[in-house]
């Protein structure tokens, strides 16, 4: 049995035993369905996952996207781009409904990583494999002077990273997580950044940690979910990593293969916005 599913289910019970409604808060929410209705949720906040060494992230009981994750992963960590061309390119479309009319993401995502002659990115990788018991070992997309120029404020925001007993651990921080669309895709991708990072600097894979701010399900999510709760789950699959990868910015799609993946059908769920 798949360990993520386990957690993924019970994150879901939780919210939806759980969680209060936004809706009842006397106030108006932002995200809006395509129909332009308003789109509530039910939402817990101050929520944590952890997975040991050895548990894969990758939920089973219904089909994750992977390669999608995958690519959407490199465009921001490898290619650093949040141009529109080059997700279109590699045919990710999750980020249409947010490109601005100048084509990109308006600065949000890998847009935070260069600052000058820096680069947040390449700077963790040398700080790992020179200094790995630094307790600073950590990425940031938060800016707070140009957020309101953002297309969206990023939900997975935070990264932090630590080194002990030839391990490389990964926490990361999300102050929104959408826990029927997002949720599944954020454990795969960072799980498997975490695996090309572990690669690049001679590490093994640690422990994988979500900490959550606001842990959320949309109203028109909750039957879907509600089903999935019911659908059988499969064995974890594995991740390698080519042993010939030596840079994170030399990163190929290829380099990425997940073993063993066998899942339950495809949940669709509309898009808050």
């Amino acid at each position: 049995m798949s360990v993520a599913d386990v957690k993924y289910k019970e994150l879901i019970r939780k919210i939806l035993k759980e969680g209060v409604w936004d809706k009842d808060q006397g106030v108006d929410i932002r995200p809006k369905y395509k129909d332009g209705t308003p789109a509530y949720s039910k939402k817990i906040f101050g929520h944590q996952v952890t997975f040991e060494k050895g548990e894969v992230p990758i939920v089973t009981s219904s089909k994750v996207f992977t390669k999608t994750a995958i690519k959407e992963m490199l465009l921001f960590w490898v290619h650093q781009t949040t141009r529109k061309e080059d997700f279109e390119s590699w045919s990710v479309k999750i980020w249409d409904e947010w490109f601005t009319s100048e084509g990109d993401l308006g600065g949000a995502y890998a847009g935070q990583f260069q600052k000058g002659n820096r680069n947040q990115v390449d700077e963790l990788i040398s700080e790992i494999k020179n200094n790995a018991q630094s307790r600073r070992l950590m990425t940031c997309f938060w800016d707070y002077e140009n957020a309101p120029k953002k297309a969206l404020q990023e939900c997975c925001w935070f990264t932090q990273w630590n080194v002990q007993n030839g391990q490389l651990d990964l926490l990361i921080h999300s102050r929104s997580l959408d826990v029927g669309l997002g949720n599944k895709f954020n454990w795969c991708q960072y799980y498997i950044l975490q695996c090309l990072v572990a690669q690049v600097t001679g590490l093994d894979v640690g422990k994988f940690v979500h900490q959550i701010g606001n842990a959320h399900i949309y109203d028109r999510h909750i039957d879907t979910l509600n089903k999935q709760l019911d659908m059988p789950e499969f064995e974890q699959p594995s991740v390698v990593i080519s042993k010939d990868l030596k840079n994170l910015r030399d990163t190929k799609i290829s380099d990425i293969e997940i073993v063993g993946y066998k899942s339950g059908e495809v949940l669709n769920m509309e898009v808050a916005i």
